[in-house]
């Protein structure tokens, strides 16, 4: 690497120190407030209220991870906080990255501009797929070795995979209503029938997919955990970056670790195999993939030789999903939702 792009990269991973009292601003734009999760946008500031489940120690060395400067090409850096005691309700300060207000964990980080999954939905043969194809195998290309003296946790695949099964028996267990009367409505048998399958998808999973972020054997990368086309942004361009430099950027590390590449081509592998992504679409991110040097694939000209076990877990994931949308928030099963759950009840009955 050039001094002069070595030196590109530590400006522009140089996160600027935000007061600890943006995190507690009223008012904001929403941007998501779902699953567990608040994110608000105030002007350049993004502040993102974690899940109530998240671990602040593992958190904590995914937040170092993306705010390393070797890594700037690839992720967009959390801003660093200013101090706090965490005392009368004020933010408690850990690790310059990390904050804990009112019990649970908060971030902050610089605007960028999201792609929407409505706007990927609207045209997605017109999303940057072959960009997100080359991050992708940039950071698959990533040397664990030398991030030393890095913490690099395991990819937290598994318990996001756990965590949607887990979040579906909730549902399904609070989903009776009260009468005046005191009677309860149980849930409808379509529900429960639909829950089964994806109870039988899930038990019909190769173990390792529910024991370890890789399978054994296979080589190991630093894989996001939890990719989709909405976890690229296009990055402000930073005043002392080259004109040539690329301003895609990754987000939300919260499952970000070592584990099997493969993972994170698995949710546009299982669009396709459910037809929701078209095939074309499909080859043309598998294409860019290779053409980048992506290390998920191996040497197999068939891809699902090493997809087709993390796609079937995310087909799990998103099936478990659905019905607990459907259940705590009356979401509606659209025709995406209804194809993963088709996809389960396949699984579930091994055709």
């Amino acid at each position: 690497m050039s001094t002069g792009h070595t030196e590109r990269a530590r400006l522009r991973a140089t996160p600027r120190t935000v007061d600890a009292g943006e995190l507690t601003r009223p008012g904001g734009e929403v941007l998501t407030d779902r699953k567990g999760r608040h994110v608000v946008r105030h002007g350049d500031i993004v502040v993102k209220t974690h899940m109530a489940e998240e671990a602040a120690g593992p958190l904590l060395a995914r937040l170092r991870l993306a705010a390393d400067p070797r890594l700037a090409p690839l992720f967009l850096p959390p801003l660093r906080l200013g101090t706090g005691d965490g005392e009368d309700g004020g933010p408690g300060i850990q690790g310059g990255l990390l904050a804990t207000v009112d019990g649970r964990l908060v971030t902050a980080w610089p605007a960028a501009t999201a792609l929407g999954l409505a706007e990927v939905e609207r045209d997605v043969e017109a999303a940057p797929w072959e960009a997100a194809a080359e991050l992708l195998a940039r950071l698959h290309a990533t040397d664990l070795a030398a991030l030393h003296p890095l913490t690099v946790p395991p990819a937290a695949v598994c318990t996001r995979l756990q965590r949607a099964m887990d979040h579906m028996e909730t549902g399904l267990s609070n989903a009776t209503t009260t009468t005046g009367e005191g009677s309860a409505r149980p849930v409808a048998a379509e529900i429960l029938s639909l829950a089964e399958d994806v109870r039988g998808a899930h038990a019909a999973l190769p173990p390792w997919l529910r024991q370890a972020p890789s399978r054994p054997g296979r080589r190991v990368a630093l894989i996001h955990g939890d990719w989709h086309l909405g976890q690229v942004v296009r990055a402000p361009r930073e005043p002392h970056a080259a004109a040539a430099d690329q301003c895609w950027r990754i987000i939300d590390i919260d499952d970000l670790g070592w584990g099997d590449p493969a993972w994170d081509l698995a949710r546009p592998a299982a669009w396709f195999a459910a037809g929701v992504l078209p095939g074309a679409v499909w080859s043309r991110f598998v294409d860019a993939y290779r053409g980048a040097g992506g290390v998920a694939l191996g040497s197999d000209p068939d891809p699902w030789a090493a997809v087709d076990g993390p796609a079937r877990a995310v087909t799990v994931q998103y099936a478990a999903g659905a019905i607990t949308d459907h259940l705590l928030r009356g979401t509606p099963f659209d025709e995406g939702a209804g194809a993963f759950l088709d996809c389960a009840r396949r699984l579930a009955s091994g055709t």
